[in-house]
């Protein structure tokens, strides 16, 4: 009997990888294959999957650091690396399928788990969620390092009885900038004043500004955690992870459109996302 093997390599932010990662996980589970992914560094996420979460307990999977010759064999094919994985990848896998092709799938509804059945080892890139097992809690084989889980629970100890999470994405996404005015959320939280006297808000952002804006709004109400907005450092990267847990326990998310983030954490902590967008 031939093994069933799939390839994955996770880009993006930590959100989009976390979302990959985990299909990956359901897409394993219900094809019974094995798997791996392929976790490459970057100026946008410049972290190693280790320095953040404790090994995924999952059989059949290996978790790979990428190291230079990997660039060869498991990149994805563009062109600031003239496409030359492309070559290798046609001959170590009977299909692939790259970035928007995996995308595209979905919204066509492609059968990701009989592409696994029948192809035996594939590869593929994703930076979304790109299958799911309806009856498997999402996220749940991962966990973050003890010292950063410390951090998560330090603060969601000063939550009220009734907390709501708030991302306001700002210095690096100009759409949601533009489409996600602050107003927007000052109004909802007056609205939520109203109908939860005691509610407090933890407010993640990558904008100090913003943090100081609304902790002059709401006095007494905003929660919030001191912090690297780097992508480039192991501490920013850290911060973030931590801080995506703390809105996954919140009573629910209010988050910026055209940003993973904050729907991840809502879907982590199963709780409701509420999108801020004009």
């Amino acid at each position: 009997m031939v093994e069933k093997h799939v390839t994955l390599i996770p880009y993006g932010g930590l959100a989009n990888r976390m979302k990959a990662i985990e299909s990956l996980l359901h897409l394993l589970g219900d094809a019974e294959a094995e798997g791996m992914f392929v976790w490459f560094r970057d100026k946008g996420l410049n972290c190693r999957f280790d320095q953040l979460f404790q090994p995924l307990q999952v059989k059949g999977l290996i978790q790979k650091e990428a190291a230079f010759t990997d660039l060869f064999l498991y990149d994805r094919p563009r062109l600031k690396n003239f496409y030359i994985p492309s070559l290798f990848q046609q001959l170590f896998y009977r299909d692939c399928l790259h970035e928007n092709e995996v995308t595209q799938r979905v919204y066509d509804h492609f059968d990701f788990k009989e592409w696994v059945r029948t192809r035996n080892n594939v590869y593929l890139s994703s930076c979304i969620l790109f299958y799911r097992n309806p009856h498997k809690r999402l996220f749940a084989h991962f966990h973050p390092l003890p010292h950063l889980q410390e951090k998560i629970d330090a603060v969601c100890a000063t939550f009220s009885s009734y907390t709501l999470g708030i991302h306001i994405r700002r210095t690096d996404n100009t759409r949601a900038i533009e489409k996600s005015p602050t107003s927007l959320y000052t109004q909802k939280m007056k609205e939520e004043i109203d109908k939860h006297p005691d509610v407090k808000f933890y407010v993640a952002s990558d904008s100090l500004e913003e943090k100081k804006q609304l902790s002059v709004c709401f006095p007494n109400r905003i929660i919030t955690m001191d912090k690297s907005t780097s992508r480039s450092t192991i501490e920013g990267m850290q911060d973030a992870l931590v801080e995506l847990y703390i809105l996954s326990r919140t009573h629910a998310v209010l988050g910026s459109p055209y940003s993973s983030y904050a729907e991840t954490a809502a879907l982590i902590g199963d709780i409701p996302f509420e999108k801020m967008t004009l």
